[in-house]
């Protein structure tokens, strides 16, 4: 009966627990987490390139264009004209649409304008691009509570001679949190003191003229069909000198836009990671994808938690009541079959499924099931599982250790030393010089916290880890740019549009800075001749014979370079700074029982002082505890000595100790306990 009773309640909690991560599972699924992870999965299996349709051919304002009619800031509007008129010639070859990628605000009555507007209207084929501002309002519900909407508050357009014989489509992109541009507008309906205006996208515009397209969201994810620099490009300069045959574009979606660097229209995309891709190129990618239905559609979010949840809890309940092999088996055919159902619908209905959802999911639920087993089968072990627990501890730290060859054994130094000062206070108690004694599970607790105390740097991005000099990863960037200028300069002297001693000063000045760019770039601070040299530099900017201007720093480098001490600016500072609180989050999850309640605190609290002046809480002293104490004291002595940090030169015990008295005298650091460290280290000076 006994049996019978225990075999109910071990069924009843295992589906309780298949119910409890199921549904955290679901709701995991629900807000897409993690975000950037999910979003680089599903670009990989939903964004795949397709052949390039032949009728939409782009007309590129590209280097040779601009090498030809010059810089695009002196253009007139002839040389649209021009080109429309060219495309338009013969009624019989002309192109179905002709789409410029090109805002035509503002108009000065000229005679290239009036052009524009004539050829426009007679050729009666021509979509315009324009650009969208929004702005908010409050209303009152029919509840009594207000809320905010947002309109269209204005439209950056062609000028009206033109707007009336064109058609116009906005070309606002959509930013995903990571920087990727993956849906785009259909049209917006704009509802604002009681009028509605619809816009339409500039795509949506030209595929509409083309054929009937179905009615899509507002907002729609697009499958992209050609990577960056697929589709049919032709120089503008090539289509004007009539290089191209009058009749190439017969029946064809011409799309005119920038296609150069310098023109910044370009935008990162979902189908290549490593090319960014041209604004016109987004907008052939969306026409096609409107003429043929090329959308990804999103699953209702309702529907992905209760297949997450669904799939989740199964696996759950299958892997509670198996052994850890089946479960690894279980794990590996859902995970795999989910990804291949995901790939299968797709296909077939074009509707996406969160890739992520159920792997992490399953992955997540098994690792509760080990945890669980593991904690079932131990529980009576108190000191087993206290050796788990040190295990994990230890391969945290191995992982935070791992992603920098700095810092490499900071997290098991301090942690050593932590125990190593509980041992000698200890040894002090037994000569009755102190009153303060630590317990064997004293010394475990803080040999815990010490080994988890910086886990929350895995969120540290590494460029701010390992950042040697102030410039960091710019500092290239920065030669780059000076040699390029340097080699302008000459050429300007060259062709005699600087005299040569001029020229001569400001090449000299360059070669200076990057010669000397070692010595500004170290942690130290710079010298006031150094400071002179830096605010030359940072001053000056480069005018070419087209009177654009190059500066020789950005704002960016020149707040690096003026870093007084270290490599790290206030905002990377603060990011390394966070990462007590990152600490304190990921500990937050983790079970540590009775015997290490203290753990999370010890190792979140580890940058706070008894001044106040700590981070993150600014904690004052009566709120930390001793081994908290020490546990700071040994962080910033191991870090002052350690000799693989890349922004600075180690120092020696006695020097490190004589900077520790300092901070004592300040208030920030326990003096009785300092002094401990003192006569425990320095003799090994």
């Amino acid at each position: 009966m006994n049996l019978k009773k225990s075999k109910k309640s071990k069924y009843l909690i295992t589906i309780i627990w298949s119910f409890l991560i199921a549904i955290v599972a679901g709701i995991i699924a629900i807000y897409v987490f993690p975000k950037n992870l999910e979003n680089m999965a599903e670009d990989a299996l939903y964004q795949n390139p397709d052949v390039i349709p032949s009728d939409i051919i782009i007309i590129a304002i590209d280097e040779e264009t601009l090498a030809q009619l010059g810089p695009y800031t002196d253009w007139d509007r002839s040389y649209f004209a021009q080109l429309i008129e060219i495309l338009n010639e013969d009624p019989d070859t002309a192109p179905q649409i002709i789409g410029i990628d090109v805002v035509f605000s503002g108009t000065n009555d000229t005679k290239e304008d009036e052009e524009l507007v004539r050829v426009c209207a007679e050729g009666g084929n021509v979509v315009l691009a324009s650009a969208l501002s929004f702005d908010s309002y409050l209303y009152k519900g029919e509840d009594g509570q207000y809320y905010s909407s947002q309109y269209v508050s204005g439209e950056g357009r062609a000028y009206d001679e033109l707007a009336t014989v064109t058609e116009q489509g906005f070309t606002n992109a959509i930013y995903d949190d990571d920087g990727f541009v993956r849906r785009t507008y259909t049209q917006i309906k704009s509802e604002y003191e009681g009028e509605t205006t619809v816009y339409s996208s500039f795509a949506y515009s030209i595929a509409s003229r083309v054929d009937d397209v179905k009615s899509y969201d507002s907002k729609v994810e697009v499958a992209l069909v050609g990577n960056p620099g697929e589709f049919e490009i032709i120089s503008m300069a090539s289509a004007l000198d009539g290089t191209v045959p009058r009749g190439y574009f017969d029946d064809s979606i011409v799309l005119i836009g920038a296609f150069e660097e310098g023109m910044m229209d370009s935008y990162r995309v979902p189908i290549d990671y490593s090319t960014q891709m041209y604004g016109v190129e987004l907008q052939a990618n969306y026409i096609h994808a409107f003429l043929n239905d090329r959308i990804i559609y999103s699953i209702n979010s309702v529907v992905q938690f209760f297949i997450t949840f669904l799939i989740v809890g199964l696996f759950t309940f299958f892997a509670l009541n198996s052994n850890i092999s089946y479960g690894i088996v279980g794990l590996l055919f859902v995970g795999i079959s989910y990804i291949l159902a995901c790939f299968v619908v797709f296909n077939i209905t074009s509707y996406k499924l969160n890739l992520l959802s159920v792997p992490i999911g399953v992955a997540a639920a098994f690792l509760v099931v080990v945890i669980y087993k593991y904690i079932e089968m131990q529980k009576r072990r108190i000191d087993e599982m206290g050796e788990t627990l040190f295990s994990m501890a230890e391969a945290m730290a191995e992982t935070i250790e791992g992603r920098t060859p700095y810092n490499a054994n900071h997290t098991k130094n301090v942690a050593k030393r932590c125990v190593e000062m509980l041992d000698f206070i200890n040894l002090k108690h037994k000569e009755n010089k102190t009153d303060l004694h630590f317990t064997k599970e004293d010394k475990q607790e803080l040999y815990l916290a010490a080994m988890l105390h910086d886990v929350g740097k895995m969120d540290v991005p590494l460029s701010i880890m390992d950042k040697p000099t102030k410039l960091g990863v710019r500092e290239d960037k920065l030669k780059d740019r000076l040699l390029m200028i340097s080699l302008r300069i000459k050429n300007d002297i060259l062709t005699g549009y600087i005299t040569e001693e001029d020229g001569s000063k400001k090449l000299s000045l360059i070669e200076e800075f990057v010669s000397g760019l070692s010595g500004f770039n170290c942690g130290r601070p710079l010298k006031e001749e150094e400071w002179e040299l830096v605010n030359k530099i940072a001053g000056s900017v480069y005018v070419g014979s087209d009177g654009s201007e190059i500066p020789y720093m950005t704002q960016e480098e020149v707040e690096d370079l003026h870093i007084k001490a270290g490599t790290l600016s206030e905002k990377e500072r603060t990011i390394m700074q966070s990462h007590v609180e990152y600490t304190d989050k990921i500990l937050a999850h983790i079970q540590f029982g009775e015997q290490f309640k203290n753990v999370r605190a010890m190792a979140a609290n580890h940058h706070e002082l008894l001044n106040g002046k700590g981070y993150p809480k600014g904690m004052k002293e009566d709120e930390l505890d001793v081994m908290t104490r020490i546990l700071t004291i040994m962080d910033i002595y191991d870090s002052l000595i350690a000799d693989d940090r890349p922004y600075k030169k180690p120092k020696s015990v006695k020097v490190a100790f004589e900077i520790l008295d300092e901070e004592a005298k300040a208030g920030k650091i326990d003096k009785e306990l300092l002094a401990f460290a003192k006569e425990l280290y320095l003799k090994e000076e």
